[in-house]
């Protein structure tokens, strides 16, 4: 019994000992200086307009000095009364220009 309770003492000393080593190697791996990727420069932005069976709208938005534009999807009813419209959607940094002013009329 002796024996057992020696051996089962040892075995969670182990096991215990071996999972600290692991934790701490992960948290030294970790970069410290903020990395930079194409996702920091995109921000969500959302509007609420009159109702509209439009699907997608182009918006242009500034914040922190930077320029984000891009489209904003249609999700439906903003009210419960229907009168007004929720778009959503995710704005990329950069000046970009209206694609409709582009196009030749």
């Amino acid at each position: 019994m002796k024996k057992f309770k020696m051996l089962a003492l040892s075995l969670i000393a182990a096991l215990s000992l071996g999972l600290s080593v692991t934790v701490s190697n992960v948290q030294a791996s970790e970069s410290v200086v903020p990395l930079i990727t194409q996702a920091s420069d995109q921000i969500y932005a959302t509007r609420t307009v009159p109702y509209t069976h439009t699907s997608a709208m182009w918006v242009t938005e500034t914040r922190n000095g930077k320029n984000y534009s891009g489209y904003v999807y249609n999700r439906g009813f903003a009210d419960s009364s229907g009168h007004y419209s929720f778009f959503a959607g995710w704005l990329l940094a950069g000046s970009h220009a209206d694609p409709y002013l582009l196009e030749d009329k």
